[in-house]
């Protein structure tokens, strides 16, 4: 059956692409994080999808950003994994 429809529906939303969550982003302080991605200036992979460059994990900070704790993710990887759904 299932988990209840409100329940679903909060598991569906998606971290919301402002410019005050890329700002409080904490992926240029991310190991993993590389001149790939500074480059293109990537950022907010939780809310924007995985990155366009390879990466390899070096490590992750998404669990002490403010963006994931204002969100409640618990999740790692967003540049790797892609979009994070609450």
């Amino acid at each position: 059956m299932g988990p209840p429809r409100c329940v679903r529906e909060i598991r569906s939303k998606r971290v919301p692409d402002t410019e005050e969550n890329f700002e409080m982003c904490y992926c240029k302080s991310c190991p993993t994080y590389d001149e790939c991605t500074s480059r293109k200036g990537e950022k907010l992979y939780c809310s924007r999808g995985k990155s366009g460059c390879r990466l390899e994990r070096r490590g992750c900070v998404c669990g002490e950003c403010n963006v994931a704790i204002k969100y409640a993710l618990s999740s790692n990887y967003y540049c790797i994994a892609g979009v994070a759904k609450f």
